[in-house]
């Protein structure tokens, strides 16, 4: 391992630093960037990356920054990052959401799953304990673009095993949610199937 020092700007700092509001130790996003920056020519020059389109690169980036300790790593893709944080236009950002929501990310979807199942079965608890439920009771389901393809993944498992889910279904397009509204008896059913799929992921 080799240790270098270089001089950058104030404003070149703040700027990067900025990028990355919920990282306290700014020293560290600066130097951990400034050592992806350095990796991508290195990679450039020897052949190894050549990316043949813009959005190209910009995936090759991203997977440098989602798989850095220093940035994001274990982190969802999300268009609200790529959009605010790192100024890419809304429909690029959006492109890149789905390709990363498609790639194989067993941590990323075991952790969606628990967030999914801890959801469900709490707002399921507190209506069971409550003695002055309503019978029509819906319960709702918010989650992102990778949440919403594990969720819909659970749902087609149960429908394949014969269980009517019929949830209600509202995208706000902006932030890139997604809500999904059950009623008890589909909250059931789905929490049982996201509990399955979710073993798979702990495998």
């Amino acid at each position: 391992m080799k240790k270098i020092t270089i001089n950058i700007d104030d404003s070149i700092y703040k700027s990067l630093a900025s990028r990355f509001p919920d990282v306290l130790d700014k020293d560290g996003v600066v130097s951990a960037l400034a050592r992806l920056a350095l990796t991508e020519w290195e990679l450039w020059f020897s052949a190894k990356l050549r990316p043949k389109s813009v959005p190209g690169l910009t995936q090759e980036r991203m997977k440098m920054i989602f798989g850095d300790a220093a940035l994001y790593a274990g982190k969802e893709v999300s268009r609200g990052v790529l959009f605010n944080q790192f100024n890419l236009p809304y429909g690029e950002a959006s492109y890149i959401e789905r390709v990363f929501a498609e790639f194989d990310q067993p941590s990323l979807c075991g952790k969606e799953l628990t967030k999914i199942i801890d959801d469900l079965e709490k707002q399921l608890q507190d209506w069971r304990k409550d003695k002055n439920r309503k019978e029509d009771q819906q319960f709702t389901v918010e989650v992102k673009k990778l949440g919403q393809r594990l969720l819909q993944a659970a749902m087609q498992q149960a429908k394949d095993s014969g269980v009517h889910v019929a949830p209600d279904e509202k995208v706000q397009v902006v932030q890139g949610w997604y809500y999904y509204t059950f009623s008890a008896q589909e909250a059931a059913d789905v929490l049982q199937f996201a509990k399955k799929l979710a073993e798979t992921y702990a495998l």
